[in-house]
């Protein structure tokens, strides 16, 4: 074969190796880095032997071994710069008599081989790492890929759990990618550092790459035959300057590039209302009666996270001293807070949407030395609060007599939350009530959580009932961040009334779709069910299915009113629609349908008509349906708001089966 021939062949072999040794770093890196270092252990083993070796079939003086050693070293050294002494191989298999030997030929050029892979690797590690990450980005074989914008300690833990399905002592899923956004007055090298071991990309915004730079080489814009089923999760961790212009930056460039609304979460945290109700008006923002950005918005507050962990480890439905028969409870839901400031609030209204249950009046008795303003700025927020719970304020110090007499007095407490902004005081105080209530019967004792400010971990037990919570390590996991099952629960509560998509709706109905797949463990366990056995619902008897309605019906007041909302009267709905009539006669079904919808809910003034007893509903309904019917609306479509909740009830097997197809 002609030398014209063979240095074309050979270039483009080495070409053909290089590649797929490039391929594999993208798509497997933290797999060949330990491939390169056994590589680098047999290459550097095999060609010291080699060399020593060679040269000691050349010397008779015994003297001479050190000497022999030096250059087998300096020769092994040699093969990681592609350079290799055939030469004195080749002397030395004469010497032998194994120059037809072909086998020592091969091992020596194997030996070579591994050595130029490692120094490819290491070259390519080294100087190609943009190129690597672009190529990881663009051809990775990632299907879900996380954009973080911040580089605090949480981004890394929240990465890191991503990465591995809260797993971090298991290898990441290669399935998923983590890419953290920086300003470029942050460390870049640090966070690569930090993020390696579980493959995160870093890239930096400055003033000539932009988030929309960055979003764009992330691979948002693309929608190839690679990429194009790609899904996107942006998550603007706490302490970001503008949350709200960072996020109408975000969907501004999605719409810009036609994203798919499928394709694209954004995660907000931000313990801020500014911030929630700017975010809520892009949202609801609207182009020729569409929504302009449809695009999934998750708002997370870290306060609000730390509570609701609290609830999913000792929920209010398995409050030692409640029982449930025939869908009723047995007692009223009694719940005590100690410290009436941001932790005891959220606390509060947390238990109010998770504590409703037919047969039970839900009480709360709130403690704290300040209560006074406290308590009046607390009822001008939520002025329907009172209708879900039968709220008692007390102004004493727990440290003091006064509170031991009030505990006297209250009987049968189910929960008690303690935050106290001290956390000694608050341990302390919650082993004076578990002695309190201990003295009197061990098994009264109540759920005891205990706020502990930057408290570290704990090992803890569902069926512990004195605990701590507050750990904001705890919260900056996959499971609880994003929640991808509760958002397919979501989604089915969603699909069981016929309506806009789930990407056409605002962040509030979102939010109350998960509030109402969040209660569903609660359903089952009231109907003396499980997950396992939710097709059982439609058997138990039809009493306890209309007990259930019900007790949906009380949670769903207690989330609108959580959430600030009041009751509508009636004569102000009547007046909405007239007002809206005057605009302009409905067009259209999805004309009549948002004119409908106008009428019975006021998002800015946080008015709904449906915020009224299970009995007043039967008030309602034929007032709201005589709108309905001056719009031409037949009585087969006539509203019936208790069917609304009485459909949750029988839908709650459908809810877990969205989750289970999935997994």
């Amino acid at each position: 074969m002609s030398l014209f021939i063979q240095w074309p062949i050979t270039v483009l072999l080495f070409i053909v190796f290089a590649f797929f040794v490039f391929y594999f770093i993208t798509r497997n890196r933290k797999i060949m880095l330990k491939i390169c270092s056994w590589l680098l252990g047999i290459s550097m083993t095999s060609g010291f032997l080699i060399y020593s070796f060679s040269f000691l079939s050349g010397e008779s003086n015994f003297s001479n071994i050190p000497l022999v050693v030096i250059r087998g070293i300096i020769n092994t050294t040699r093969m990681l710069f592609l350079n290799a002494d055939y030469e004195v191989f080749a002397l030395a298999l004469e010497a032998q008599n194994l120059s037809n030997n072909y086998l020592p030929r091969i091992i020596f050029w194997i030996v070579h081989l591994m050595a130029m892979v490692v120094m490819q690797i290491a070259v390519i590690s080294i100087f190609g790492k943009k190129v690597i990450d672009y190529f990881r980005l663009r051809f990775g074989r990632h299907s879900d890929l996380f954009i973080i914008l911040g580089s605090d300690k949480f981004a890394v833990l929240l990465g890191e759990n991503i990465a591995t399905h809260d797993k971090p002592h298991m290898p990441p899923d290669p399935k998923r990618l983590i890419v953290y956004l920086l300003n470029e007055e942050e460390n870049p090298e640090k966070l690569r550092e930090k993020t390696s071991h579980f493959g995160g990309i870093v890239l930096v915004m400055d003033r000539n790459h932009d988030l929309s730079y960055c979003l764009g080489r992330s691979g948002l814009k693309h929608s190839g035959f690679l990429t194009g089923k790609r899904k996107f999760k942006i998550i603007l961790m706490p302490g970001a300057v503008s949350l709200q212009d960072e996020a109408r930056q975000i969907v501004n460039y999605a719409n810009k590039c036609r994203v798919n609304p499928e394709r694209l979460d954004i995660f907000i945290f931000s313990s801020s209302d500014w911030d929630r109700e700017k975010i809520e008006e892009i949202t609801l923002s609207k182009k020729d009666g569409i929504r302009e950005y449809p695009y999934t918005f998750h708002i997370i507050n870290e306060l609000d996270l730390l509570i609701r962990q609290m609830l999913v480890k000792h929920p209010p439905f398995k409050s030692p001293l409640l029982g449930f028969s025939e869908g009723k409870a047995s007692k009223n839901f009694s719940v005590l807070i100690l410290g009436f400031g941001a932790v005891g609030q959220a606390a509060l209204l947390r238990l109010i949407m998770n504590g409703q249950f037919y047969g039970s009046q839900m009480q709360a008795t709130i403690i704290d030395k300040n209560i006074h303003d406290l308590k009046e700025c607390f009822l001008h927020r939520y002025p329907a609060i009172k209708m879900c719970c039968d709220l008692r304020f007390e102004e004493t110090d727990v440290q003091c007599d006064n509170f031991f007499n009030l505990l006297n007095e209250i009987s049968l407490v189910d929960y008690v939350v303690i935050s106290l902004n001290n956390n000694e005081i608050n341990k302390q105080t919650a082993l004076d009530i578990k002695m309190h209530y201990g003295r009197k019967d061990k098994k009264s004792l109540p759920f005891i959580a205990v706020s502990e400010k930057n408290g570290c971990m704990h090992e803890q037990h569902r069926e512990e009932k004195i605990f701590t919570f507050g750990c904001r390590d705890e919260i900056f996991r996959e499971l609880v961040i994003i929640r991808e099952n509760l958002d397919r629960m979501a989604m089915e509560v969603h699909n069981i009334y016929p309506g806009d998509p789930w990407h056409e709706i605002g962040i509030f109905k979102q939010e109350s779709n998960r509030a109402s797949a969040d209660f569903v463990p609660a359903h089952l366990h009231i109907a003396g069910l499980n997950e396992d056995r939710a097709d059982e619902l439609a058997d138990i008897p039809e009493l306890t299915k209309e007990r259930l309605a019900k007790t949906e019906h009380l949670r769903w007041n207690a989330f609108h009113a959580a959430m600030g909302y009041q009751k509508m009267e009636l004569d102000i709905m009547r007046q909405r629609f007239e007002e809206k009539c005057l605009e302009g006669k409905p067009a259209s079904k999805d004309d009549i349908k948002d004119l409908l919808s106008y009428s019975r809910n006021d998002t800015e003034a946080k008015q709904h008509i449906c915020l009224v007893d299970w009995e007043e509903l039967d008030n309602v309904t034929p007032e709201y349906n005589k709108l309905e019917s001056s719009l031409g609306i037949g009585e087969d479509r006539f509203q019936n708001f208790k069917n609304n909740d009485r459909d949750i009830v029988i839908h709650i097997p459908n809810i877990i089966k969205a989750v289970k197809k999935t997994e």
